[in-house]
C-alpha cells in the first residue's frame, strides 16, 4: 500500500473522545445551551411562562426586590482521574471570586464595567446537607471526568447535593464535542440541575491560568442557570423585547460574536446600538466581557423568586453555612463512598468509589465476604465468591482525625440462573408489550419504548417505537432489556441482528441508538453498536412525527457476539438516548446464526464516508459490526486504480483517512468494496 496516499488510523472509539479546550469561548461549541433549548422545548416554555408572569407582576405592582442580596450556596464536585483536572482549592476559590466580582460589579475588578450590580452572590458551602463541616468541595476519582452530556445523570448519581439548596457545579477534564461548559435551565429535571465545566476554563489560576481566561465561562453558564438566554438567541428578531433573549435593554445580535469585535449586526432596535460584545451572555472573549444589563438582572431575580426560591432563603443560608455570622471551624474528614453495584452475581467484581470530604490522607476499607477483605486503596475493586448479604465500612484519616461510615448489608450476592438458549426472536407481533421476557428501563418514568402498529414495519404488523419528538428530557436513556441468554451452548458464531428506522427533526441534532452487553449481571457494560446522525437516519429530516411508510429503507444491524460466547448470562440492552430528534423504531430482533441477506446495500449502509463531496481528504469509517474481510479500492473514471487496502472483519472500529495528490483534477472517484461473495461500487464527488 503506497503510504503517500493513505494514513491508516486504527482506533477503538470510546465515549468521551474530545478536543482539548484552548481558549474560553473560542471553539465551535463553547456552550450547549442552544441545544438544550431545542431538546427541552416543553420544560423551557413552562419555565419561561413562570418567569414572564413574575416580571409582569413586578412591573404592574411596581414591586422591586432591589437591595436584597441573593446568596447562592455552591458545592463544587471535582471529577478527576488523577490528572491536572484535579484542580486546587485555590483555583476553585478564584472562580467563586470571579462570580462575585462579575455579578456584584465589584469596583476595581474586571467585572466593573458598564452594567449593573445583579445583587447575587456566591458562597462555597460550609455545611453539608446533613450539617457536617465542609469546604464546599467534593473530590472524586472517576473515568466520568471524560464527560458526555448524555451522561449527565451519571454525574448526579456519583455525587449530588440537594439542588434546591445548593448550586451543584461539576468540574471535569473534558466535555465531548469540544464544549467548554453547559448548564441546566430553571425548572428542568432535578437530577440534571447544575453546571458542568471543563477544568481549564474554571477560575483564573492553576490549569485555567492563561491570558485569555478570566473565569467568565462560569459567569456565562450560571447566567443560563438563572434563566438568561444568549444575547444572539433567535437572531435579530422584530421586537427587541419579545424576540431574541427576551430582554429589552440588550441590543439584538444576529449571530454569536467571538473575540472582541466592533460590530452592529442588527438594525431593528431604536435607537440603533451596536452589538453588546461586553455582555456575559455572548460568546466573546473573557477580555471584553463585563456587563449584565438591568433587564437581565430583573429576569434573574424573577427566576429566583418563582423557580429557585428555596436556595436563597435565610434558613437555607444558615443551614448551608453561608450566613456571614457563621464561623467555620477546621473541618475533620467525613467518610463517604458509593459502589457501581450492590445487587451482584456470584464472583462479580465491584468497584467502590471513595467520595469522602475534606481531603482524607489515607483509607481503611473492610469487606467481610469480599476478596480481598480489606484494602487501603482509594477506589478498591472487590470480588465476592460467597452468596449472602455483606457489610461494607470505610475509615478515612485526615490531619484532624478520622471518620467511619459503615453500611450493613450493603452488598447482596446471589447465584444467577443461566440464560435462555438460542435462537431468540422478537417481532413485536404480540398485543402484550413488552413480551417474550423483554423488560423496559425507564428511569425518569416519562416517554419510553412502546408498541406501534401505525408505521409500515419491516415485516409483520408491529414494531417497538420511542417518541423522541416529545421526549424533552435531554440525555435520558431508555432501554429495551432482552432476557439473559446463554451463549456457551451455541454451535458456531453467534450474531445479534435487528432492523431500525429513524428520521431527524433537525439537521443539527440526533438521538442515539446504542447496544450494550453485560456478562456480569448488569454491573458493567460493553458498547458493541452505536449509531447517531446520518448513520442512524433512514428517512428525510422532518419536524412532524416520523412514520415509516412503503418507501422506508429499514437498516440492518448485525453484531458479532463471539467475544461473549464463554458466558451463560449475557444481558443485552437496546438503548435510545434522546436528543430532541424524532421517532425511532426497532423490529425483527434475532440472536443466533448470522442472517444470510440478499441486500447488498447493507454493507455500504454500515460504512460512514464523509465528507461527500470532499476536497482535501476523505474519511472511511468501518464499524465493528462488519464481520467480513473487505478490500477497498479507489479508481478514477478511466478505471485507473488510485489505491487499495484491506479491512479485517470483526476487528473493531477502523477509520481510514485518504488524501488525493496535490492539484488533483479528479472530479469523481469510484469506491469499490469487495468481499468474498460480492462487489459494491459507489461514486464519490471531488470538489
Amino acid at each position: 500500500m503506497p503510504n503517500s496516499f493513505f494514513r491508516h488510523l486504527l482506533a477503538v472509539l470510546s465515549i468521551g473522545m474530545t478536543i482539548p479546550f484552548q481558549e474560553s469561548f473560542s471553539q465551535t461549541n463553547p456552550c450547549l445551551f442552544d441545544a438544550y433549548l431545542i431538546q427541552n422545548k416543553q420544560t423551557v416554555q413552562l419555565s419561561e411562562s413562570a418567569i414572564q408572569k413574575q416580571l409582569k407582576h413586578n412591573s404592574l405592582f411596581r414591586i422591586s426586590n432591589h437591595g436584597i442580596i441573593y446568596q447562592i450556596p455552591v458545592v463544587v464536585h471535582v471529577i478527576h482521574n488523577g490528572g491536572n483536572e484535579n484542580i486546587s482549592d485555590a483555583q476553585i476559590q478564584s472562580q467563586i471570586d470571579v462570580l462575585n466580582e462579575d455579578y456584584r460589579k465589584a469596583i476595581g475588578t474586571n467585572g466593573f464595567g458598564n452594567g449593573v450590580d445583579t445583587e447575587i452572590e456566591f458562597c462555597l458551602a460550609k455545611l453539608t446537607p446533613d450539617g457536617k463541616c465542609t469546604n464546599g468541595i467534593v473530590r472524586i476519582k472517576s473515568t466520568l471526568t471524560n464527560h458526555n452530556s448524555y451522561e449527565r445523570q451519571l454525574l448526579s448519581q456519583l455525587s449530588s447535593w440537594n439542588p434546591t439548596r445548593y448550586l451543584n457545579i461539576y468540574v471535569v477534564k473534558s466535555i465531548a464535542g469540544n464544549v467548554g461548559g453547559y448548564a441546566s435551565f430553571p425548572g428542568g429535571p432535578t437530577d440534571q440541575d447544575g453546571i458542568v465545566i471543563i477544568h481549564n476554563a474554571f477560575g483564573r489560576t492553576g490549569t485555567a491560568q492563561n491570558p485569555n481566561n478570566l473565569g467568565r465561562t462560569c459567569t456565562h453558564e450560571s447566567g443560563h442557570w438563572f434563566g438568561l438566554y444568549h444575547t444572539f438567541n433567535s437572531g435579530c428578531g422584530i421586537d427587541t423585547c419579545l424576540d431574541g433573549d427576551l430582554v429589552c435593554d440588550t441590543p439584538p445580535v444576529a449571530n454569536p460574536n467571538f473575540n472582541c469585535p466592533a460590530i452592529n449586526s442588527c438594525s431593528n432596535d431604536f435607537p440603533d446600538f451596536p452589538d453588546q460584545v461586553e455582555n456575559y451572555m455572548d460568546y466573546t472573549s473573557d477580555l471584553c466581557k463585563n456587563i449584565f444589563t438591568s433587564g437581565q438582572r430583573d429576569r434573574m431575580q424573577a427566576t429566583l423568586n418563582v423557580l429557585r426560591q428555596d436556595i436563597w432563603q435565610a434558613t437555607n443560608i444558615i443551614n448551608t453555612g453561608c450566613d456571614s455570622a457563621y464561623i467555620s471551624p477546621p473541618c475533620n474528614v467525613v467518610a463517604d463512598f458509593i459502589a457501581n453495584g450492590t445487587q451482584i452475581c456470584l464472583n462479580n467484581i465491584v468497584t467502590f468509589t471513595n467520595k469522602s470530604l475534606n481531603d482524607p490522607i489515607s483509607f481503611q476499607w473492610n469487606f467481610p465476604g469480599g476478596n480481598p477483605s480489606t484494602s487501603i486503596d482509594q477506589n478498591p475493586t472487590i470480588s465476592y465468591d460467597t452468596i449472602g448479604n455483606f457489610d461494607v465500612s470505610l475509615i478515612v484519616y485526615g490531619s484532624l482525625g478520622s471518620d467511619t461510615l459503615s453500611i450493613p448489608n450493603y452488598v447482596n450476592v446471589f447465584l444467577p440462573v443461566a440464560g435462555s438458549s438460542l435462537p431468540f426472536d422478537e417481532t413485536f407481533e404480540q398485543s402484550v408489550f413488552p413480551a417474550n421476557g423483554i423488560t423496559i428501563d425507564n428511569p425518569d418514568h416519562g416517554v419510553t419504548w412502546e408498541r406501534d402498529t401505525v408505521a409500515i414495519m419491516y415485516q409483520g404488523y408491529a414494531s417497538a417505537k420511542i417518541n423522541n419528538l416529545i421526549n424533552t428530557n435531554y440525555g435520558q436513556s431508555d432501554a429495551l432489556i432482552l432476557p439473559d441468554i446463554d451463549l456457551t451452548t451455541f454451535i458456531g458464531v453467534p450474531f445479534m441482528s435487528f432492523r431500525w428506522a429513524y428520521a431527524k427533526s433537525d439537521p443539527n441534532y440526533s438521538d442515539e441508538l446504542i447496544i450494550l452487553i453485560s456478562t456480569d449481571c448488569h454491573l458493567n457494560f460493553t458498547r458493541v453498536f452505536y449509531r447517531s446522525g446520518n448513520l442512524l437516519a433512514t428517512g428525510p429530516n422532518q419536524t412532524n412525527p416520523y412514520v415509516p411508510d412503503s418507501n422506508t429503507v429499514w437498516k440492518l444491524a448485525q453484531i458479532n457476539l463471539s467475544q461473549f460466547q464463554p458466558f451463560e448470562n449475557v444481558s443485552i440492552r437496546i438503548v435510545n438516548v434522546t436528543d430532541g430528534g424524532n421517532n425511532l423504531y426497532i423490529d425483527s430482533i434475532h440472536i443466533g446464526s448470522v442472517l444470510q441477506t440478499g441486500n447488498e446495500e447493507y454493507l455500504m449502509e454500515e460504512i460512514s464516508i464523509y465528507p461527500n463531496p470532499f476536497n482535501s481528504e476523505l474519511t472511511f469509517e468501518f464499524p465493528s459490526t462488519i464481520h467480513e474481510n473487505i478490500e477497498l479500492s479507489l479508481y478514477d473514471l478511466l478505471g485507473r486504480k488510485l489505491d487499495q487496502f484491506t479491512i479485517i472483519g470483526s476487528h473493531g472500529i477502523e477509520r481510514v483517512v485518504w488524501s488525493p495528490k496535490v492539484n488533483s483534477d479528479k472530479k469523481f472517484l469510484i469506491l469499490e468494496l469487495k468481499t468474498s461473495s460480492r462487489i459494491i461500487r459507489k461514486t464519490i464527488l471531488h470538489e
